[in-house]
């Protein structure tokens, strides 16, 4: 479990006490980025769900030196109130220009977290870096939250990944850092997006290398912990004129352990747990792509994708069973509850695009997109009360669960954008055609060796779905501090869900 966290805020000021808007405040400990925000209009800043320790607070605002403070956060509010920037003293005569890419850059739509080129870029995974991100955190069951708001769809490359809870979790930890140029925090999410989308989108953007000739990477972390864990990546590209191909290949094996111990009350009882999980996962990933330059304006691409995940979770839950009113010495009873669970992810992506760019704002753009996800489950779930010496069985109840999962998706859509009285206009179609089977079978275990399936309490679902889409938008600067953004956007679904349970079929 993740310590009681506290957080940070303060106000940065420059030497003529005028705030600083938009600068980068990140924390760290021993050079490791560990939380980084932005300050507001008011120079105000908030760095939230960080954990107590010492660390290294660092603000960096373009034209003034890096301010620079030891702190140490505990449970609850630190307010370091007001600090104050230095101005930058500059030489002419030995001035040196140097473009370096800023950790976190604010646009009118948009917050992009940079990751290529910084310290970021190597050992991580997708989840921590999600973890540091501003405006975002993570609770303990890995459920993604931006701005406090629950709901946040995940994209990559600009297409949405259809998965969530634990299946995301694990999408994101099997994705490296060395693999992530930025993600995107789309706060107010245009009509450019789903309208499902109004929580949040993370749109978390691969690497593409754009120079010439012939390059590769060859890369491995490891880290340890009670286990440990580690990944080899292998990226390769080549370039010319007529055109790029690229690819990445990658492997990564994952253990994990933690504890959970919680109290809670189920009616007139006091339930005592204690949980402890492990969880091993291996991961093959591959990514090749090849865009081809068809005259000056003409790109025409494909993109193939593809992971399989092997995994295992053992989770080993005992629970003292106390009546409220009743002797918090002995328990009641006792409840042992284990499970052994594995499951077998896989996920195919392919992509073919168009584009149309003759340059001074205009662009034409064609996706044509199909995924392929499948999952397999299956857990063991023995339940056991047993005396409160733990001699006798009191009773016992003990399932198998088979649960697979398809999921088909094909997309196509078109974009076209194009400067207009002043600003840039944009708009869009877009059909979507999403094909669910869900499969819950449960089985009866009245012996260790033996499996009865119970109809009554199996069935399956099938959902599909079908979207079409399309959407107009208009955005533009008043001035160098304000800009705005406008549209419109129409969708028509059509859904089709049906259960059937299995004991239907027998009556």
């Amino acid at each position: 479990m993740r310590a009681q966290s506290g957080e940070v805020k303060g106000q940065l000021l420059d030497a003529e006490a005028q705030a600083v808007a938009f600068a980068n405040v990140a924390l760290y400990q021993e050079e490791k980025l560990m939380k980084v925000e932005t300050t507001d209009d008011a120079g105000v800043f908030y760095l939230r769900a960080v954990e107590p320790g010492n660390y290294t607070l660092k603000a960096t605002y373009l034209g003034a030196p890096d301010l620079t403070r030891q702190i140490t956060v505990g449970i609850g509010t630190l307010d370091l109130e007001v600090l104050r920037m230095e101005p930058t003293a500059v030489e002419l005569a030995e001035a040196t220009v140097t473009a370096t890419r800023a950790l976190v850059e604010i646009k009118p739509d948009r917050t992009v977290f940079n990751v290529q080129g910084t310290i970021n870029a190597v050992g991580e995974n997708g989840l921590d870096l999600l973890r540091k991100a501003p405006g975002v955190t993570i609770d303990n069951n890995d459920n993604i939250n931006v701005l406090s708001r629950s709901g946040v769809l995940v994209y990559v490359d600009g297409k949405r990944l259809p998965l969530g809870g634990a299946d995301l979790a694990n999408y994101l930890r099997n994705l490296t850092a060395e693999q992530i140029d930025r993600i995107d925090i789309i706060t107010n999410p245009g009509a450019k997006y789903e309208a499902e989308g109004n929580a949040g989108i993370l749109d978390i953007r691969l690497k593409k290398n754009e120079n010439e000739g012939a390059n590769g990477t060859v890369s491995t972390t490891m880290s340890q912990g009670r286990y440990n864990r580690y990944n080899l990546n292998a990226n390769g590209n080549y370039r010319n004129r007529a055109l790029n191909a690229f690819a990445n290949v990658g492997y990564s094996n994952d253990n994990y352990w933690n504890r959970v111990s919680f109290n809670s009350f189920q009616g007139d009882f006091l339930i005592d747990k204690d949980i402890n999980f492990y969880n091993t996962q291996q991961t093959p990933n591959y990514r090749f792509g090849t865009d081809f330059f068809l005259g000056k304006n003409h790109t025409l691409g494909f993109l193939v994708s593809g992971r399989y995940t092997d995994a295992n979770d053992v989770s080993g839950e005992a629970s003292k069973i106390f009546q409220i009113d009743g002797n918090r010495e002995t328990p009641d009873s006792l409840l042992f509850a284990p499970s052994d669970a594995r499951s077998d992810r896989g996920q195919n992506t392919f992509n073919l695009n168009y584009r149309f760019d003759p340059g001074k704002g205009k662009s034409l753009n064609v996706d044509l997109d199909y995924g392929r996800f499948r999952t397999d489950n299956f857990r063991n779930q023995p339940n056991a009360y047993l005396s409160p010496d733990g001699n006798t069985v009191l009773s016992e109840i003990n399932n198998f669960f088979d649960t697979p999962t398809d999921i088909d998706i094909y997309t196509a859509k078109l974009d076209y954008e194009q400067p207009l009285a002043g600003g840039q206009f944009g708009a869009g179609v877009k059909f979507s055609q999403v094909g669910t089977k869900n499969t819950f079978l449960l089985y009866d275990l009245p012996s260790p060796n033996e499996r009865v399936l119970n109809n009554r309490r199996s069935n399956q679902f099938d959902y599909d779905e079908n979207v079409y889409a399309a959407y107009l938008s208009y955005g533009g600067r008043l001035n160098e501090r304000i800009s705005y953004t406008a549209g419109l956007r129409m969708e028509v679904t059509d859904a089709m869900g049906n259960l059937t349970p299995f004991a239907a079929e027998l009556a």
